[in-house]
């Protein structure tokens, strides 16, 4: 759900490729985790040759559309898969404006927006792979202190 809200909120579209977020299913665990831009701490993806991305004033990442080349090099440098690409440019998490539509949609409330975080991703750094396969690497990790509850008998609920 929180894919198509994304596509349809910034390309009046319904398609995951559009979209801003991406959910990593790792269907061997029965997970399945969304993944979007985090606002790290290392924010490789400023490497840009072009300059053509900047840190915008709710810390999401912003491009330049004139600036861009489309050389792909912070899809590639963002540790956790988080950056989508679409008509030759990078998609990031913008916030729609302030209020995500993922989170407006999420029925389970699992998508929260927390300010005046910057996590560190360096744990992920060294891990190479596809984004797709760094979004599955980062959703693993995060989703295992849930997955290890979930054994114990922990339930969400009343």
């Amino acid at each position: 759900m929180c894919e198509v809200a994304c596509s349809d909120f910034h390309y009046l579209s319904v398609s995951p490729i559009m979209s801003r977020i991406r959910v990593a299913k790792i269907e061997e665990i029965g997970i399945d985790v969304a993944v979007t831009c985090v606002g790290c701490a290392e924010k490789s993806c400023l490497d840009c040759p072009t300059e053509a991305l900047t840190v915008g004033a709710r810390g999401e990442i912003c491009l330049d559309e004139e600036l861009c080349t489309s050389c792909e090099e912070c899809v590639v440098s963002c540790p956790i898969g988080a950056i989508g690409y679409h008509n030759d440019h990078p998609l990031f998490c913008n916030l729609c404006g302030g209020t995500p539509t993922c989170v407006m949609i999420c029925p389970t409330e699992a998508l929260v927006v927390e300010k005046d975080l910057e996590p560190s991703l360096a744990e992920f750094q060294d891990f190479e792979g596809t984004p797709a396969q760094r979004r599955v690497n980062y959703a693993r990790v995060q989703a295992e202190p849930v997955r290890e509850k979930w054994m114990a008998g922990w339930r969400l609920g009343p």
